[in-house]
């Protein structure tokens, strides 16, 4: 299994922490929340890494430098998330996780083991929280995928997208055929949407153990507890 993590984001909604660096460099627990995710991927058998970088790119390659055989692709412009993975060229399964979310290591084993034993096109890690309005969201049956809602005014359910995905390279062909959204981006949802009319099986997998999308400052504070009062293998 190969890695995708996607990092060229500004962050702009944890400025001051964010104006001399790019978002995924944030600490929590003192350590780039990157740094997090690449050390817990290696833990899982995952050597073969690329990152994509964009905003202050040259510092993030400073700050990853003890790390010596990761791969760097540059987004010049933060296009949306189908525009970045589509800046990567893998011939075989990969996972692709969002270099500024904090979650624990057994949520990223769950997917690509559920990849592994079940064989679909794509898996994406689902989150249940109290609130899905301000998320994209999923309609499911079982572990079957039906729709991906964005930022739904009536949830079909509480199962948010975190932007954990496993893809074979198949979701390239929906990526190059993913045209631009209202919001001037070229969204993985709309390239997932695509699969699923195609009637390609794409399914889920419940990540029961905490994740948190690093966004805002009371995210960061949230991930700052968390990771203090987890004693077993946060970094």
């Amino acid at each position: 299994m190969k890695a995708l993590i996607l990092a060229a984001g500004k962050g702009t909604r944890l400025r001051p922490l964010t104006e001399d660096k790019p978002k995924v460099l944030v600490k929590v627990k003192g350590r780039p929340l990157i740094k997090h995710i690449i050390d817990d991927l290696r833990s899982l058998g995952v050597e073969d890494i690329t990152v994509i970088m964009g905003y202050l790119g040259e510092k993030l390659m400073d700050a990853l430098e003890d790390y010596d055989d990761l791969e760097f692709i540059e987004q010049k412009k933060q296009l949306g998330t189908a525009h970045a993975i589509g800046k990567s060229s893998f011939e075989s399964p990969f996972i692709t996780v969002n270099g500024d979310v904090f979650m624990h290591r057994k949520n990223i084993e769950r997917a690509i083991s559920y990849f592994k034993n079940e064989d679909p096109e794509a898996v994406i890690g689902s989150f249940e929280v109290e609130s899905p309005k301000e998320f994209g969201v999923l309609k499911v049956d079982g572990n079957r995928v039906t729709d991906v809602l964005e930022k739904p005014k009536n949830p079909p359910s509480n199962l948010i997208n975190t932007g954990t995905y496993v893809f074979t390279p198949g979701i390239y062909r929906y990526i190059d055929k993913t045209d631009v959204s209202e919001r001037g981006e070229y969204e993985i949802t709309e390239s997932l949407k695509m699969m699923l009319e195609d009637g390609k099986d794409v399914r889920h997998t419940r990540f029961e153990d905490y994740w948190i999308d690093v966004g805002k400052h009371e995210d960061l504070r949230k991930a700052n507890n968390l990771a203090a009062a987890d004693k077993t293998e946060v970094v």
